[in-house]
C-alpha cells in the first residue's frame, strides 16, 4: 500500500470516530483528550467501553447497532 493511501485511510477513520473534525485534519475535543492519553490509558477506556457494551447484551437491551467487529 502506498504511504498516501494509507494516509487517507487513517485520516478517514479518525473522521469517522470523531476524533478529527470530518474533512480537515484538525482535532476535536475528544481528539485532543485522546491525544494526550498514553496507549495504556486509551487501551483501558477501550475495555472498559467493551465491558458496558457485553452487560447490556447480557441484560436484554440488545446489541449497539454500530458495532460489527462482532467483539460482543
Amino acid at each position: 500500500m502506498k504511504k498516501g493511501a494509507a494516509y487517507a485511510i487513517a485520516t478517514k477513520s479518525l473522521q469517522k470516530s470523531g476524533d478529527l473534525k470530518d474533512g480537515t485534519v484538525e482535532a476535536t475535543e475528544k481528539g485532543k483528550r485522546r491525544g494526550e492519553m498514553s496507549k495504556a490509558t486509551r487501551a483501558k477506556t477501550r475495555s472498559k467501553k467493551y465491558k458496558i457494551e457485553r452487560e447490556k447484551e447480557k441484560k436484554g437491551e440488545g446489541k449497539d447497532k454500530r458495532s460489527t467487529s462482532g467483539r460482543l
